[in-house]
């Protein structure tokens, strides 16, 4: 609650009667430090937006359905889903379950694209796994304690491979690097090994940032096998880009161009192989 007397300071200001009453120094400091907090607290139309958008996906205690790598005794060959390459994506769902708390959203531009790129790597999550391709999902590293709805990500993760047999996840080291601890890439390059596989395809998030640190990983292990970075998988961070670039690339995706999504990749990462749309095939 705001004191009276910032009250009658605002109430002087605007009428210009009378004065703002006389208080001590330190008084008058911590007032208005309480009064920032009280207006600061007040939720805006998009975190409202934010806060509606994570109810989608109801806290409960279930555990995590999705198989881990390390205990799967082998991969089912990538042949047999139709093709031989390999899907990873990096921190699914990364926008909306370990946003911080303390930062306020962004501008309406970024935050619908953000949603785009949401919706859009959810579905492509779901449409992989129906095809029974071989999918891998990087998750970050303790989720339990760095998400800010933890059992609600765990619920999202298990609605989105409806317990599919061709899907596995990995942990990276922490929810804030793409790093794979060096056992845990050790197992997954025997895994792929031994798949017979002809290219890895990564997506996820952040462009630069996560994404970028789990490529370069990879590409220094794999090198026999090729992999790529897939702009219609990968996600943008709204720290890596002002509104107007926002609007241009929320434009762009409306109508499948992810031209500039290729080329926040060439600009933020160190010479990646960038698949082409049209060698796709499982998208």
């Amino acid at each position: 609650m705001i004191p009276s007397f910032l009250r009658q300071c605002a109430a002087a200001s605007r009428s210009g009667r009378k004065p703002c009453p006389a208080v001590p120094g330190r008084t008058l400091f911590l007032a208005l430090l309480l009064a920032g907090s009280v207006f600061a607290c007040a939720p805006t139309a998009l975190e409202k937006r934010f806060t509606d958008l994570l109810q989608e996906y109801p806290a409960t205690e279930e555990p995590l359905r999705i198989p881990s790598l390390s205990t799967a005794p082998a991969m089912p060959s990538a042949s047999d889903a139709g093709g031989r390459d390999v899907i990873i994506m990096v921190h699914p769902g990364y926008s909306l379950f370990f946003r911080s708390r303390e930062r306020n959203l962004h501008s309406e531009a970024k935050y619908d694209l953000l949603k785009l790129q949401l919706d859009s790597e959810a579905e492509s999550i779901r449409k992989i796994v129906r095809s029974g391709h071989p999918l891998i999902l990087v998750i970050p590293g303790n989720y339990q304690r760095e998400s800010v709805a933890p059992l609600s990500y765990t619920f999202y993760l298990n609605s989105l491979t409806e317990g599919g047999t061709s899907v596995f996840s990995i942990f990276s080291e922490s929810a804030s690097s793409g790093t794979l601890a060096t056992d845990t890439m050790v197992t997954l390059f025997r895994q792929l090994q031994s798949m017979k596989v002809d290219r890895v395809l990564v997506g996820g998030g952040y462009i630069g940032r996560c994404e970028r640190e789990f490529y370069n990983q990879l590409a220094t292990y794999l090198d026999n096998i090729p992999s790529f970075i897939v702009p219609e998988l990968s996600l943008v961070s709204p720290d890596d880009i002002t509104d107007k670039e926002a609007r241009a690339m929320l434009d762009g995706l409306r109508q499948k161009d992810f031209g500039l999504i290729r080329q926040l990749i060439e600009r933020r990462s160190a010479q990646p192989n960038i698949l082409s749309p049209v060698h796709s095939p499982v998208l």
